[in-house]
């Protein structure tokens, strides 16, 4: 169990389920103990209370993405995030947030993983210009002018209201926490869409988000695949 702890820093329930598939079969509760005992996990009461929450996510690949800045250790990090898989489209570390990098990290996750049909963003200036008392009317920003470009929807998450845009946050939480066990960030969103097991994007198995983001494709399901 150790052992598959190191490949994945992930809960203990997540670990059960990886366990299970390779026919060895502790429970999560069981093995929550065990890493405690090694100082590798600790309780998080907060947890432990019940949530009453909706998830809600599109059905296919490319319908809408998510993007955001998040900050650690003085490096400002851009993801791209698919909502319908969870998948990483794309990812940035820069000095500084600001358009330009934006507008470049869209254009690669454009590149590399097609077109979606719609953005989600915050208000941030990163993302959209802000009407001020001198001009109430601003032009469009780079970014903007980009997701034009491509014929994308904008969807301006509610201010003040940051569940809108929260699977992204999320994204980056996790991120964030994975970070540490692994050289650089390049291993690091490798590790988080291509080998980490997802349980809320099972389908009679556990998938990476790389294979939920394949298998929601919209050609894959016009082929039956």
């Amino acid at each position: 169990m150790l052992e598959t702890r190191q490949q994945h820093p992930l809960s203990a329930v997540t670990l059960e389920k990886i366990l299970h598939e390779q026919g060895i079969h502790i429970g999560h509760n069981r093995i929550h103990k065990i890493l405690k005992q090694e100082g590798l996990a600790k309780d998080e009461p907060h947890k432990q209370k019940r949530r009453k929450w909706v998830r809600y996510e599109r059905r296919y690949s490319n319908s809408l993405w998510h993007v955001d800045w998040f900050e650690q250790t003085r490096e400002q990090i851009i993801l791209f995030e698919d909502d319908a898989s969870r998948f990483i489209t794309g990812y940035g570390v820069f000095p500084n947030a600001n358009v330009e990098n934006s507008k470049q990290i869209l254009n690669q996750a454009i590149n590399s993983y097609g077109i979606p049909k719609q953005m989600m963003t915050d208000h941030g200036t990163q993302f959209t210009s802000l009407p001020r008392e001198t001009c109430p009317d601003p032009q469009q920003n780079m970014f903007q002018q980009l997701l034009k470009q491509y014929g994308i929807v904008h969807i301006k998450a509610r201010v003040k209201h940051p569940q809108s845009n929260g699977k992204v946050e999320r994204a980056g939480q996790t991120i964030q926490h994975l970070r540490k066990h692994f050289a650089n960030w390049s291993d690091t969103m490798h590790y988080y869409n291509f080998k980490r097991p997802h349980s809320s994007l099972e389908n009679g198995q556990l998938r990476t988000l790389h294979q939920a983001f394949l298998d929601k494709m919209r050609e894959n399901k016009k082929k039956g695949c």
